[in-house]
């Protein structure tokens, strides 16, 4: 991995709490163990997860607040995620965009997440950015991972060095930048952090808990992967190394997240 000494300073991005620990719960580890600050940026706080809500909550019919509790929820486990992999809850930023509308306002040209992380990442001044891979399956990965690129666009000199992880599906070999071989014990606190996100194991324990892999890996910055050309309708998540571009209802409909937030 990209050395880290005991003045870099680590920033990940999540669309959702959990994604912390899946994409980068053993980097995250490294880091501290190896003297960064390491800082996480929770997008949206995943509150449009109807099943595990039906199931908990034992109706059909989810209203805005029981979406906002479990919003809620989902972002206290992700701070205990945190505390897990080592580092304090308070380095934790919440932004509460709406789950599984990043892509809506991807392709509507609003540009207030991409300012806002630019904003972050000034006050910060990171040294690495983790981001989602724009190959990534999820619409609101691609989305995150499009916005990250956007707000790097704008630094300049102060640009931080830029490494995706993907959740949903395989990235492109091709694009691979490194991996981390975690041994048991990282493994295993990867593991557990997972695990604190407690709400997402009602109807899925073992295929949840089985993202706790070995083998974590890192693909280079993606700037040719993220783009929008709204006259064309060629949208998000266009995977040139497997010729995937939708247009139009084929991309509302592929971009609209229907996999796990």
């Amino acid at each position: 991995m990209p050395a880290i000494a005991n003045d870099d300073r680590v920033l990940v991005l999540a669309p959702h709490p959990d994604d912390e620990a899946i994409g980068a719960g053993g980097l995250i580890q490294r880091a501290i163990a190896n003297g960064g600050d390491v800082c996480a940026v929770f997008v949206t706080s995943g509150e449009s997860n109807p099943w595990p809500q039906r199931y908990v909550n034992k109706r059909w019919r989810i209203t805005p607040s029981q979406r906002e509790q479990w919003g809620q929820m989902r972002c206290a486990e992700a701070s205990e995620s945190l505390r897990v992999l080592g580092t304090d809850s308070d380095r934790a930023m919440f932004l509460r965009h709406p789950d599984q509308q990043l892509a809506t306002m991807a392709r509507a040209g609003d540009q207030r997440l991409a300012d806002e992380l630019r904003g972050i990442m000034r006050d910060y001044r990171p040294t690495l950015l983790v981001t989602p891979s724009a190959q990534d399956f999820h619409a609101d990965h691609r989305a995150v991972a499009y916005f990250a690129h956007q707000a790097v666009r704008g630094l300049g000199d102060a640009a931080p060095e830029l490494l995706t992880y993907v959740v949903h599906g395989h990235g492109n070999p091709n694009r691979l930048h490194f991996w981390l071989d975690l041994d048991e014990r990282e493994l295993q606190t990867k593991r557990d952090a997972i695990a604190c996100h407690r709400s997402q194991l009602h109807l899925s324990r073992e295929r949840f808990l089985a993202y706790a892999r070995a083998k974590e890996e890192f693909f280079e910055p993606e700037f040719d992967l993220v783009c929008t050309e709204s006259r064309a309708k060629v949208r998000i998540g266009a995977f040139r190394h497997s010729c995937r571009v939708v247009f139009g209802r084929a991309a509302r409909e592929a971009l609209s997240g229907t996999n796990r937030g």
